[in-house]
């Protein structure tokens, strides 16, 4: 998780100061594309530091509906196709609690007795800010491979910042 979490920062970061510096940050949003569109490919994301999910959100989405429902509700736009059959999405929402702006970070899915575990942390991004920090509904997802006969379920690791800091 380290070397991925290493890995990531550095892209993670330069993405945010290059929405800091350009303006934009507050106002990012995902684009949900057509509804008509091809499915997402195993491994496609998507994420961003606002959306109107005010609880934290963290669960494997399975199905169409809920899928739909979770855009509606927290982007206020038509969720992009997914093949629930084969897929389904590992979502992590911080909401409007969280007390700093996080990188979230997905891991390689584990196999352990029945279940897949997607393991996730969180990495407190380093930035100088003019005024307080108010969370803005961070998250990120990803389409995951479903595997007949197993479950799936999400795991925030040992080495993530906020399990860090609640210990």
């Amino acid at each position: 998780m380290l070397k991925t979490l290493g890995k990531n920062f550095k892209a993670v970061l330069l993405v945010s100061l290059s929405l800091l510096i350009c303006g934009d940050f507050a106002g990012a949003q995902p684009k949900a594309g057509s509804t008509a569109a091809t499915p997402a490919p195993a491994g496609q994301e998507w994420e961003g530091f606002v959306s109107q999910q005010k609880e934290e959100f963290i669960q494997v989405v399975t199905a169409q509906e809920e899928w739909t429902a979770l855009w509606k509700r927290a982007f206020d736009q038509p969720a992009p196709a997914v093949d629930f059959e084969r897929h389904a999405v590992a979502c992590v929402f911080l909401g409007y609690s969280a007390t700093w702006l996080f990188a979230i970070v997905f891991d390689e899915p584990q196999v352990r007795d029945t279940t897949v575990v997607i393991p996730f942390g969180l990495v407190e991004m380093i930035l100088e800010l003019n005024g307080p920090f108010k969370a803005g509904g961070q998250y990120a997802m990803k389409v995951i491979e479903k595997r007949k006969g197993y479950r799936l379920a999400l795991e925030e690791t040992p080495d993530s910042q906020r399990s860090i800091r609640r210990n």
